[in-house]
């Protein structure tokens, strides 16, 4: 990103995705923004800046590769809480460890190659060449995922969701898909009790299309969204 129209491009693409969430009932508050700090790089402040429109310069939305560096080396640790070494990141990505000193205080600027298996070692593909939007929109979609799944389980096209189970997102909004999974699932019990034969007043078309979507998935799918409904109406067995 060289210039302002770059982080013009950035806020505009966050206030889109502002602009849907409250198309569908829920406020930025619903975003993890912890994790999408720890995905991306950008602070939150920064984050919460565009979302709300105000200006932000653009090493604050695309960070200098040594800040980005060292925000991997401090973020993903080893299994044992500690940091890795630079001769460790040296050794892992085939460099010299004083080519890793380097790039941490800004005296050399890395290869495309040596970028990505930075990336890769830290668990981290495409940190440093993504770019903030990309990033910001990967890290944001899965909430968006999460926002139109809850207003499809609440709203119309029920049969269309398959239930897919969890995903990833906000908490907040795991809660809420999980509510409306289970308000549409009471809605399909209270019907099943009547239990008509055949068609009639209380005939609900919705329910017999759900019903039959649930019978058109594969088998491992139809157990698992199964589970998902027993638990959810309270029919698991104890020792499941």
């Amino acid at each position: 990103m060289d210039n302002a129209t770059g982080v013009e491009d950035v806020a505009a693409a966050l206030l889109s995705v502002k602009s849907e969430l409250e198309r569908l009932g829920h406020t930025i508050d619903v975003i993890n923004f912890e994790r999408l700090t720890y995905e991306t790089g950008i602070t939150e402040a920064t984050i919460r800046k565009l979302f709300a429109g105000e200006a932000v310069g653009v090493v604050e939305v695309d960070p200098p590769f040594k800040d980005r560096l060292r925000f991997l080396l401090d973020t993903r640790l080893k299994e044992n809480g500690r940091k890795h070494t630079f001769q460790e990141v040296a050794d892992a990505v085939g460099v010299a460890k004083s080519t890793i000193t380097n790039l941490l205080n800004g005296s050399r600027n890395p290869g495309f190659d040596v970028s990505k298996d930075l990336a890769e070692f830290f668990g981290a593909p495409g940190f440093f060449t993504l770019g903030p939007k990309k990033a910001l929109l990967a890290g944001l979609e899965p909430v968006l995922e999460q926002a139109r799944l809850i207003a499809q389980l609440k709203g119309q096209d029920v049969e269309r969701v398959a239930l897919r189970g969890s995903v990833a997102g906000s908490d907040e909004l795991s809660r809420q898909l999980q509510a409306a999974i289970t308000q549409v699932v009471e809605t399909a019990q209270r019907a099943s009790q009547a239990a008509p034969t055949t068609a009639g007043p209380d005939h609900d078309p919705e329910l017999s299309e759900l019903a039959a979507t649930m019978r058109t998935l594969p088998a491992k799918q139809r157990r698992n969204v199964m589970g998902i409904l027993r638990n959810a109406v309270g029919l698991a067995k104890r020792d499941e």
